[in-house]
């Protein structure tokens, strides 16, 4: 490929561009403003842009199809013409489902009408089987990614778009990278029983069976049924487990949503390079979700997709569950992208991030890792508030300010090339996740929007388990071993990323200390990956069970010939330990090895970068109060601060600093 995809960015004809682009829709803005509102970008520090290419706006009614000759907004290739004059790259997103607040998300009418397109409930009834998306301004038919029909539909769009792409793609033209589909996952209907029933995705379901069973006699003895063809497997409709031989039928159904999400995101791909998409980098961005159905490291290990991101809405009360989701970037994926980092808020949404807001949770992305974003929405349009630059052309006074500091800084330091220092590796347990989802009630989408309690739909299973999954299950909680260990080395400062235990088993050597919480079931093949680990010198760390099962609960013995009760026993060159919850504090004051950069106080955060004989030290304060406080290091230091406090010091042992509410300083660390 003429653009391929690096550790840093992307490389176009052997030139370093870094993915720091923002969002700018042009059919929603007035034609005769768009020079404005790209001299507006430019004047941000941008030199990339990203924008839709909506399906629905484009293809007005069946067959007919307007770009810019009725309404010149939608005059998509004089404003690639004008990105080109002004050497702006640009990433486009032709979906076919795109979101971006549209009716229908982008979808024309007539497709969701089709009923051989629409997924199926459950409820298998021809009055309540239809899948809705309950999403503003109205809802509307869900489609099946799994429907022929639907294909065929998709494929005449991208006969007529892909076109306009490919005479632009770069370096010829502006166009660096291409998105396949959009947030795939059932349109939020993410819960394991919720949809799809179609036929379509039945067969589908069928054939996933058979590729995983390859023979009946197989599927027979695992199920222990009697079924003479794969098509006469219904999946279960419900959490319908009663024992544990029925533990394998739901598995399997888990399993195949999350390789239905692959499989579609993957064809649609194929697609786009059967028409032309050669020369660029496909990618998807996941909506927020890093458990099943949706599977990051397995689809970016697809040949189809080149690069996964996760997206990114955050306000500063939520800064803990934004800093984790880009710990699970840099710790999973080949470059940690963020495809929607909030730059304002959808209308609907209840708070509008301030300024100061968004410029601490941008801060605190590239503190922990994120090395390729874009900002949505940097141009404001409808349904959206809060962005820096309005419709009209005019940069927001109170928004625009931090923007342009912040490429100023990046244009100094590009975070991108920096290397974060982490010693350690938490990893979530997919099979975990997996038996959460299995054991679950709910079959309609967004009952979070009733408020009600996700415990309500979670069904308590007697299977003979030693250890309780489900609590372990939990990412959310911090009472449980999982959360004990994040704990436990957010006090020490070690710095960590997240991964889960389908992670690329050679990723898992960059990392000294790996986290895993554990109980009865555990992947074989995963067992065997932290075994090598383990083996070539890694220490692994579990708890507060030894898995002695795989998931569907037959004998899987790996880890658990190493140790009989906690412990920690050498294995090859490394070293497993098993330690229960109760032990886990303890076990990290041993264990751990001092920070280089600890805080006096316990609230402080702390990362370090380095890069060509830089160090960028990053402290944060996410706490609503001032903080004044001492980082405590070894020896003699000079601190020059480069972002929050002008203060330059040469100091031992000790440096004072004083952190406003929900900010961060960077300091540049000379020895």
């Amino acid at each position: 490929m003429t653009v391929t995809l690096t550790p840093t960015g992307l490389s176009v004809a052997q030139q370093e561009i870094p993915v720091y682009s923002g969002a700018v829709h042009y059919w929603r803005l007035e034609r005769s403003l768009w020079p404005t509102i790209l001299d507006q970008v430019q004047a941000l520090g941008f030199s990339m842009i990203e924008t839709y290419i909506p399906w629905s706006v484009h293809e007005i009614t069946p067959g007919h199809y307007d770009w810019g000759q009725q309404d010149e907004r939608k005059d998509f290739e004089a404003f690639l013409l004008l990105c080109e004059e002004r050497g702006l790259w640009l990433i486009v997103r032709p979906g076919p489902l795109i979101n971006a607040e549209l009716t229908n998300f982008g979808f024309p009418s007539w497709v969701l009408g089709d009923p051989r397109i629409q997924a199926r409930t459950a409820q298998n009834s021809p009055h309540l089987d239809a899948a809705w998306g309950l999403h503003p301004p109205r809802p509307f038919p869900v489609p099946s990614y799994a429907s022929e029909t639907f294909y065929q539909e998709v494929g005449r769009w991208f006969d007529v778009v892909t076109p306009l792409i490919t005479r632009h793609l770069a370096p010829r033209g502006c166009i660096v990278s291409v998105q396949s589909d959009n947030e795939t996952c059932y349109l939020f209907h993410d819960q394991a029983y919720a949809t799809d029933y179609s036929d379509a995705s039945l067969c589908l379901y069928h054939s996933f069976l058979q590729e995983r069973y390859h023979d009946l006699s197989t599927l027979n003895a695992t199920y222990h049924g009697h079924y003479t063809s794969f098509a006469e497997i219904d999946p279960p409709r419900d959490c319908q487990v009663q024992t544990r031989d029925d533990l394998p039928w739901h598995l399997d159904w888990i399993a195949y949503k999350e390789y239905q999400i692959r499989w579609c995101v993957a064809r649609i791909a194929r697609m786009l390079r059967e028409r032309g998409i050669q020369d660029v980098p496909i990618f998807h961005d996941v909506a927020f979700q890093y458990r099943t159905p949706l599977d990051l490291a397995r689809m970016e290990a697809d040949p189809d997709i080149d690069w996964v991101g996760m997206n990114l809405y955050r306000n500063k009360e939520s800064y803990r569950g934004a800093i984790q989701s880009i710990r699970f970037l840099a710790g999973s994926t080949r470059l940690p992208f963020v495809p929607e980092f909030g730059c304002g808020i959808w209308s609907h949404r209840d708070l509008t991030p301030t300024p100061d807001e968004q410029a601490f949770i941008t801060i605190s992305a590239f503190m922990y890792g994120v090395k390729a974003v874009n900002f949505y929405m940097l141009v404001e349009r409808e349904r959206w508030q809060g962005s820096p630059i309005t419709r009209h052309g005019t940069l927001r006074p109170d928004y625009a300010p931090f923007y342009q500091q912040w490429a100023a800084f990046l244009k100094r330091y590009p975070l991108w090339r920096f290397e974060r220092c982490r010693q350690a590796l938490v990893l979530l347990n997919y099979d975990l996740g997996r038996y959460a989802s299995l054991a679950s009630t709910l079959h309609y989408a967004h009952a979070d929007l009733y408020g009600l309690p996700r415990e309500l739909f979670q069904v308590d299973l007697d299977l003979g388990l030693r250890w309780n999954a489900l609590a372990e299950a939990d990412e959310r909680i911090w009472d449980n071993w999982f959360g004990t260990a994040i704990h436990a080395l957010q006090r020490r400062f070690i710095d960590y990323d997240l991964a889960d235990t389908h992670i690329d088993p050679e990723r898992l050597q960059h990392y000294s200390f790996v986290f895993l919480p554990t109980t009865d079931f555990l992947d074989t093949t995963d067992q065997h990956n932290l075994l090598r680990y383990v083996q070539a010198g890694g220490h692994l760390v579990i708890g507060p069970g030894m898995p002695y099962l795989d998931p569907t609960l037959q004998p899987s013995e790996v880890l658990c010939t190493y140790l009989k009760a906690p412990g920690t026993t050498s294995i090859g060159q490394g070293t497993l330990t098993w330690v229960a919850q109760s032990d886990l504090e303890q076990l990290a004051n041993n264990l751990l090895p001092p920070a280089p950069y600890r805080s006096a106080h316990p609230a402080i955060d702390i990362t370090t970068h380095h890069y060509a004989g830089q160090t960028l030290l990053f402290l944060a304060n996410p706490t609503a109060q001032t903080i004044s406080t001492s980082i405590h290091f070894t020896g003699q230091h000079g601190f020059h601060c480069v972002w929050g406090d002008p203060r330059t010091l040469s100091v031992q042992d000790s440096l004072p600093v004083e952190l406003s509410p929900y900010s961060i300083q960077i300091w540049e660390v000379s020895a």
